[in-house]
């Protein structure tokens, strides 16, 4: 080959190499996507919505009277010796957990059961002058008026810490079912009539849940008889049943069908 030839041959090279990365930057550019714009992101979204989807959310109420009245018993003695006071306060708590076995349809359970150091201020600091001890007993019951002449009964050497009701597992469980059927059909009802006034035929369901029972807790009320001993006469202690509103959720969607 001539010089004129290598020459020739090396300046062509050149050229190429040099065209190279444009080259490639055009055929990366036409191999990329176009960048998205809004109205192209609107009618992605519209195209891969599914269309004619429904949530629906149904609520079951019903006020229901609690079927066991419960009572807290304390037993509390403070003193100089701790041991003693423990003595005395489960003395106390086994005589009323005898009476409450001999009182038909009354359960009893034992609760806390606390011996802390008492203090007082003597010239600016505090120092320990002695004990409490605190001992709790539970007793609960269908029957609210035997309860309550219980109470009275016992009031005489302990004290009433608090009174309220509650629903049983039986109750509770009877609620349920019946509340979760009333809330399901009440779903139904709303996606038929969603399907009928949105000028569909029918409806498919696509997800649901059913919720547990709500309510259970009532509200929160004052403990007038807190820490308050019978009078002597053995008054029975006054146990109102009150209302419970419960509740059942049924939620989820539905797919409405021409």
């Amino acid at each position: 080959m001539s010089p004129r030839s290598r020459f020739s041959s090396k300046a062509l090279m050149q050229r190429l190499l040099a065209a190279l990365p444009a080259a490639l930057l055009s055929v990366a550019c036409q191999a990329q996507p176009p960048l998205p714009t809004p109205h192209s992101r609107a009618a992605q979204g519209c195209a891969s919505a599914p269309s004619g989807i429904v949530h629906l959310e149904a609520v079951a109420r019903s006020e229901v009277k609690p079927d066991r009245a419960v009572a807290t018993l304390a037993a509390v003695r403070q003193g100089s010796d701790a041991a003693a006071l423990n003595v005395e306060v489960a003395r106390l708590l086994q005589a009323a957990v005898e009476a409450a076995h001999a009182t038909a349809g009354v359960t009893v359970q034992t609760g806390g059961f606390q011996t802390t150091p008492r203090y007082r201020t003597v010239s600016g600091q505090s120092e320990q002058d002695g004990w409490m001890v605190r001992g709790e007993l539970i007793l609960k019951s269908a029957d609210f008026v035997a309860l309550g002449h219980l109470l009275g009964q016992l009031g005489q050497t302990l004290q009433v810490a608090g009174t309220g009701t509650e629903i049983s597992g039986d109750l509770q469980a009877r609620e349920q079912a019946r509340l979760t059927k009333m809330a399901i059909a009440q779903f139904r009802v709303q996606a038929q009539a969603a399907a009928r006034e949105f000028g569909y035929r029918d409806y498919v369901l696509r997800d649901v849940s059913v919720g547990n029972l709500q309510g259970l807790t009532p509200a929160p009320r004052p403990m007038f008889r807190a820490l308050v001993a019978a009078s002597p006469a053995e008054a029975p202690v006054p146990i109102e049943a009150g209302v419970y509103t419960l509740t059942v959720n049924v939620q989820g969607s539905v797919q409405l069908q021409r």
